[in-house]
């Protein structure tokens, strides 16, 4: 009898142990972090970038200088911490959130205008022209997906 027991447990204790590995898995999947190097401001990713990554994307497009880099990277700092407040303030509305984003990334990028060359300015707002070029395709096609 007790043979005939132990045939039957073993299954069922098998498939316990693969719910624990699959649920382990599924947590530190979805608990790592998001990869850093997400190319030259691609997409959704802007968002995500940290301000050591953002600092360092720009410090290779645009070749800035180690003062430059000092000078922007309180400002990416600022911003970022800013914009993750903002992120988690459930008090504003979504509309009043947008716009008070908008505010701040507009501040922000005044800042770091003020920073570049006019030479570096003209290519980052060509990068970021790019970038919005490539958001608007990305958006169009992901609602051509749920149609």
């Amino acid at each position: 009898m007790s043979r005939k027991f132990s045939i039957a447990v073993l299954p069922l204790a098998f498939a316990a142990g693969l719910l624990v590995v699959g649920q382990t898995t599924t947590h530190a999947l979805q608990t790592a972090p998001p990869a850093e190097d997400h190319g030259a401001m691609s997409g959704h990713a802007m968002g995500r970038m940290t301000p050591e990554s953002r600092l360092k994307m720009l410090t290779e497009k645009l070749d800035l200088t180690e003062d430059q880099q000092a000078k922007l990277k309180p400002i990416l700092e600022d911003e970022s911490t800013q914009m993750k407040t903002l992120h988690e303030d459930t008090s504003l509305a979504p509309e009043d959130k947008k716009a008070k984003m908008k505010e701040l990334h507009e501040s922000s990028t005044e800042k770091i205008n003020a920073v570049l060359t006019p030479d570096q300015q003209s290519k980052w707002k060509q990068m970021k022209q790019e970038m919005m070029e490539k958001h608007k395709e990305m958006k169009g096609q992901g609602q051509a997906d749920h149609q």
